[in-house]
């Protein structure tokens, strides 16, 4: 029974670890090793070899890779790591491998140094290093792209010891010999074949330190990536360090697969809606399109700031408030006046006599009310009856008034009372005929 217990325990931990390491494979379509060794025992160490790994193992993690971390790493490490990154680069999409150190190349063979290599008696064989064909195999691995950067052509303490000693066959000569069987694969060299790199006086050398700013940059195909990587290193060393690229991919790859600034500013087009625009300005602080980006987003806010105030302003004129008419409404009722806009001189004369109690005679004995016209009150007929009615009236008051001073008692005061009656009657006269035509009608 316990042999049955152990054995289903054993059934169900295989299947489990089967599940993750499928699981561990699906999520992971990018394998990268990268080592950085410095702390050499038996020679200086290299100042920024670690940093070197740690900033291109921070950028790979970065842009989608699975990173293997080795630092400082003897002849076994070195080793124990290339067999978990053959392991886990199988069924991947894309395979690299990063080394920062020492390197060397014996009778045309390239060696990777690990930090134990010892110089007792000022001997040690290339059986003591790690032979970069070893490297090679571990990438053949995967099915996908195969990468190898190579940041170790520097200037090598153990190269002399190696030529010193004459119980070695091999004759060690300065820098990494170029890899022939590389099909299917990208190699960078920080420099070109047979020469030496400079180690840099920064936290990172000039080539590590050009490869990390090229990552970082969105949409690039990785021969461009290097390619690029070389033209800095040759213009911040003044032409003194090369580095070397050799290509022979099958396909494009992006190593940093991000969407360019470039690309993004293409796929906006001219109806890009606010969103999009502070989008492109957060995702891209550094694009030389931000400035344009910035203005379209600023117009299209402008424009909606515009419409809103136009809404509001219409929301205003169909909903007034309770007990007050709108300026439309106040128009068609005629009310020129309440709006504040200029007056015709018709409507300021039809105001004047209705304001006005009696106007006409000056005992009052004739009101605006006895004219009876049936006429709209601001028309202009009606108006320029009234004028001439009201010319009649004073006129005739006039001539009364005169005759009262003067103390006449005979005819020519009966002349201008006539003369009152006679404008009594053609205004009556008027009335009756007025109203006969509306009678008519």
């Amino acid at each position: 029974m316990r042999i049955d217990a152990a054995i289903r325990c054993f059934a169900i931990g295989l299947v489990v670890a089967f599940g993750l390491l499928a699981e561990a494979r699906a999520a992971e379509p990018r394998v990268a090793l990268v080592i950085g060794n410095g702390a050499y025992r038996s020679v200086p160490e290299l100042d920024n070899s670690r940093n070197d790994a740690d900033d291109i193992s921070e950028q790979l993690k970065r842009v989608g890779f699975a990173v293997i971390d080795g630092r400082d790493l003897d002849r076994s490490a070195m080793y124990a790591a290339l067999g978990r990154f053959a392991q886990r680069v199988r069924g991947t999409d894309a395979g690299l491998v990063y080394y920062s150190g020492h390197g060397m190349q014996i009778n045309g063979q390239n060696y990777l140094v690990p930090v134990d290599l010892k110089l007792a008696g000022s001997s040690f064989t290339p059986f003591d290093l790690v032979k970069l064909d070893d490297v090679v195999e571990a990438l053949n691995y995967t099915a996908g792209v195969k990468i190898m950067v190579l940041d170790a052509c520097r200037d090598n303490p153990f190269a002399n010891s190696v030529a010193d000693n004459k119980s070695s066959r091999g004759v060690a000569t300065r820098g990494l010999a170029k890899i022939e069987r590389s099909q299917g694969m990208l190699i960078a060299y920080s420099t070109q074949s047979n020469s030496v790199a400079a180690d840099g006086v920064g936290r990172n050398s000039p080539f590590t330190a050009a490869l990390v700013r090229e990552i970082q940059v969105p949409g690039l195909e990785v021969a461009t990536v290097f390619r690029r990587v070389a033209i800095n290193v040759n213009r911040e060393t003044q032409g003194a360090q090369t580095p070397e690229l050799s290509v022979s991919l099958l396909q494009d790859f992006y190593l940093n697969p991000r969407e360019s600034d470039v690309d993004a500013w293409k796929k906006l087009g001219p109806s890009a809606s606010a969103a999009d625009l502070r989008k492109f300005i957060s995702a891209f602080p550094e694009s030389v399109m931000l400035d344009a980006a910035r203005a379209r987003l600023d117009a299209i806010e402008n424009a909606s700031e515009r419409e809103r105030l136009a809404r509001e302003y219409a929301d205003k004129e169909r909903s007034p408030a309770p007990g007050s008419r709108s300026r439309r409404s106040r128009l068609q009722e005629g009310d020129v006046g309440a709006v504040g806009a200029p007056r015709p001189r018709w409507a300021r004369e039809n105001s004047r006599y209705e304001s006005e109690p009696n106007s006409g005679r000056s005992d009052g004995a004739c009101s605006r009310g006895d004219w009876g016209f049936e006429q709209r009150p601001g028309s202009r007929r009606s108006i320029a009856r009234r004028h001439r009615a009201r010319a009649g009236v004073e006129r005739a008051g006039r001539e009364r008034t005169s005759g009262q001073r003067t103390g006449c008692q005979g005819t020519g005061c009966q002349g201008g009372a006539g003369a009152v009656g006679l404008a009594g009657r053609r205004l009556r006269s008027r009335q009756g005929a007025t109203g006969r035509r509306a009678a008519d009608a």
